[in-house]
């Protein structure tokens, strides 16, 4: 039997912290990639999911039982990237090793190794450019695209109007479409 989110949670307020896994294998996935979208690489994601999860465990009991526990997780995940994103960039240094994440994950064995290069270069830049969004127009984009979140999810998470949201994705898009365009190839 699949319990559900509320719940996981009682169980867990009351003790069993194996409820805690249950949601966390749950929505492990889905955050991670919302971290990647926040963030560009694979490993401050990995850190930045987890971190979220461990901030969310400690704060369980401020849950409030009428949202869902997907977008609370957002919003921490959120939190937990943009300080992740100030520590970097005040100690930023370019490294191979973060150039090079992009590639470790290869598209489907479809295509030919050229489109596989054009393929991953392509999603490179695309991270790259939205993670010099501004924070707000960057969370936007990482919730609505790589979290699958409505615009009214949007809203509950960010505290902000939907009419806010709307126009964060709006002048998002319109300068992710400025800074690629010409730039990636679609395959």
């Amino acid at each position: 039997m699949e319990f559900s989110d509320a719940e996981l949670i009682r169980q867990c307020l009351h003790g069993d912290n194996g409820a805690f896994d249950v949601l966390m294998r749950r929505y492990q996935r889905q955050v991670y990639n919302f971290c990647y979208g926040m963030l560009g690489n694979a490993d401050d994601a990995s850190d930045a999911s987890q971190d979220a999860f461990v901030k969310s465990y400690y704060a369980l009991d401020s849950f409030r039982q009428d949202a869902q526990f997907l977008t609370w997780m957002y919003r921490i995940a959120s939190n937990v990237c943009i300080d992740l994103h100030r520590k970097r960039k005040r100690h930023q240094s370019a490294s191979l090793d973060d150039e090079e994440q992009s590639f470790r994950e290869l598209p489907s064995s479809d295509l030919t190794p050229d489109e596989m290069l054009q393929s991953c270069e392509g999603s490179r830049l695309v991270v790259d450019a939205v993670s010099r969004l501004s924070e707000s127009h960057r969370a936007a984009v990482a919730m609505f695209y790589f979290g699958g979140l409505s615009i009214r999810e949007i809203a509950t998470a960010t505290k902000r109007p939907e009419g806010t949201v709307k126009s964060d994705l709006h002048y998002a898009r319109e300068m992710l479409r400025r800074k690629l365009e010409g730039v990636v190839v679609e395959v």
